[in-house]
């Protein structure tokens, strides 16, 4: 009686992964999913340096995407040859174009970038000088996202990211328009 029990419960959770698998693979074949698709290309983890290297964009980084500042936010602009220029904007941009158009890029200074791997995590180091003080700084970053920043109502992809200025760790994301 035991041994049916047992059988029983094992074929019905079979069956249930199966229905569950097969509706997976049906939606994914719909393309409902093209614009989530689109998200995750342009910010995947596993190349993080090829995605912020090649992109024309500016990179916003605060503390979460609607963050509300005083100060304005921080936007970084990144190279191939491994510099990242820091600005300070007073919101998020469609594109770096539209930024300069609006007069809205204050230059905070130029940074050497390092990128590297640890473990999951991609590590990109941060050396030079902001307003003429010389700093260094560490990303990790830990995973993808995309969402809506409520002021601008624009979308945005990039990361979460764990941020460490001189040993102080604080959780922040790194994000790019994507509309």
């Amino acid at each position: 009686m035991k041994k049916s029990r047992i059988f029983a419960t094992v074929l019905s959770l079979v069956a249930v992964m199966a229905i569950g698998l097969a509706g997976c693979s049906q939606k994914a074949k719909s393309g409902s999913n093209q614009q989530a698709s689109f998200a995750n290309k342009t910010t995947k983890k596993s190349d993080v340096k090829t995605t912020l290297t090649s992109s024309k964009q500016l990179w916003y980084v605060a503390g979460s995407v609607n963050a509300k500042s005083n100060s304005g936010l921080e936007a970084y602009s990144f190279d191939s040859n491994g510099k990242a220029t820091v600005y300070n904007v007073d919101k998020y941009y469609k594109s770096l174009s539209a930024a300069k158009k609006a007069g809205a890029l204050n230059k905070s200074g130029v940074l050497n970038t390092t990128f590297t791997t640890k473990g999951d995590n991609t590590v990109i180091k941060f050396k030079g000088k902001l307003s003429d003080i010389p700093m260094t700084q560490k990303f990790t970053v830990k995973k993808t996202l995309t969402a809506t920043n409520k002021a601008s109502k624009l979308k945005v992809a990039g990361y979460h990211i764990a941020r460490d200025v001189d040993n102080d760790v604080t959780q922040a994301t790194m994000v790019k328009v994507t509309d």
